[in-house]
């Protein structure tokens, strides 16, 4: 009788050895800490369940915000996962970039998967969407000013500036993208955004006034900047200091000579009148260049054009009847000024009160004209003994807010939809040119 008891017993543990099962077996205890509001159900998926989000296994409400998965026994084989709250699958792509070791497997890119192996504890604990614990987190949400970018990420010197190593942002669908870094970093942290690989540069924004990336030389480099214990960031606009919302500055000049410049840009008071330090316009490739100053600046502005490191010079201009410098003693100065709520796009030529083709003809000759009544209400007449072809009437600040075509010596002229102030009229024909200024009451 001994004997066979003995017997059952020895071939009960070779079945067990055989099948795989065994007395000794011991259990996969995963517990999943949940931060914020306790969700209704947490649940895993993987390959092992098709990575279908309601095949696997119901983890256990513990009623203290984590909740427990149980495999009993455990897997014997390596087990690739990820959690499931509530319907929605976490991503810990962002976590991995950031240096996250969560989820070893991942392309840093498209997807990021946790994974347990059997030579790891039997018991430990994770936390939903995140490689840390649960506590204070980041999150800083950036406006791309009607872009439709395909991707927005961080670059900085936690990421060596490289411009594929920051966390991906993630579309709010309403134009705007979020970068949450869980945990909050907890050194300052200097930062740019890129779209589609272009890092915004800030150095015109803190030239004109900007405070939005602090760390700056104001020629080189402009670099955004996070404090330890602030809040999370919302306020950002892509390659600006303030709200994409907010009205630019869009000036275009026009270069008369025909060997272009390689470089063009702005002087004055704001920038010291340093030739070198001004915002730099951008080459438009038919003799034009285009400065934005974004945004407008929120005072006067006085200014003048330097092409190559050479400052024009406007005081014969000026003292030839031309309108565009009204800053000027007419003999050691004489500088442009843009005035606050004046047009904020408006073009004007380096050197020149008027246009390359005006300046043109003014080399062939220069006729004098008779203009009347002058201050004039509403219709102004001007005669030459010359043929006029075109008449060109300039604001104050060289925008052309008027243009006739005629063909006779005498032309009238309707300004009653023209503010009150000083204008130039620029009158030409038969290769000779005259200019008038005319007062409009």
């Amino acid at each position: 009788m001994k004997s066979n008891f003995t017997f059952r017993i020895i071939a009960s543990l070779v079945f067990l050895l055989l099948t795989g099962s065994s007395v000794f077996s011991q259990d996969l205890v995963i517990t999943t800490e949940i931060c914020g509001p306790a969700p209704t159900e947490v649940r895993m998926t993987g390959p092992w369940w098709g990575w279908d989000p309601n095949a696997g296994p119901i983890a256990v409400n513990n009623g203290n915000g984590t909740f427990t998965f149980t495999f009993a026994p455990a897997p014997t084989a390596d087990m690739e996962y990820l959690l499931i709250k509530d319907g929605v699958q976490e991503n810990l792509i962002s976590a991995v970039q950031n240096g996250g070791t969560c989820a070893p497997i991942t392309d840093f890119a498209n997807y990021a998967n946790r994974q347990w192996v059997t030579t790891d504890p039997l018991a430990f604990s994770n936390t939903y969407g995140q490689c840390g614990p649960c506590g204070p987190s980041l999150n800083l949400t950036i406006d791309v000013c009607s872009a439709m970018p395909d991707t927005v990420r961080m670059t900085g010197p936690f990421w060596n500036w490289d411009p594929n190593g920051g966390p991906l942002a993630i579309d709010n669908g309403n134009g705007t993208w979020t970068v949450n870094l869980t945990p909050a970093p907890t050194a300052d942290m200097e930062y740019l955004f890129l779209i589609d690989g272009v890092q915004e540069n800030l150095i015109s924004s803190m030239q004109n006034g900007g405070t939005c990336a602090p760390v700056t030389d104001y020629t080189n480099y402009a670099n955004r900047k996070w404090t330890v214990g602030e809040p999370d960031v919302t306020d950002i606009a892509y390659g600006r200091c303030v709200p994409c919302a907010y009205p630019d500055l869009v000036i275009t000049t026009e270069i008369c000579d025909s060997t272009a410049p390689s470089q063009v840009n702005l002087t004055g008071p704001l920038w010291g009148w340093n030739p070198a330090f001004g915002p730099q316009a951008v080459n438009n490739g038919n003799g034009t260049w285009t400065f934005t100053i974004s945004p407008a600046p929120t005072d006067s502005l006085e200014y003048l054009l330097v092409k190559d490191g050479t400052m024009e010079n406007l005081v014969n201009a000026m003292v030839n009847g031309g309108t565009c410098a009204p800053v000027t003693d007419f003999s050691s100065y004489a500088n442009r000024q843009w005035t606050l709520g004046s047009a904020a796009t408006f073009a004007n030529t380096y050197g020149s009160c008027v246009d390359c083709a005006s300046l043109s003809i003014e080399e062939n000759g220069i006729e004098a004209s008779a203009v009347y009544p002058n201050p004039v209400i509403s219709q102004v007449t001007i005669q030459r003994n010359s043929n006029i072809e075109k008449v060109i009437v300039y604001s104050i600040v060289g925008e052309k807010v008027m243009e006739i075509n005629t063909n006779s010596n005498s032309v009238e002229l309707n300004l009653e939809g023209l503010s009150s102030g000083v204008y130039q009229a620029v009158i030409l024909g038969d290769n000779k040119i005259s200019r008038t200024q005319l007062i409009k009451k």
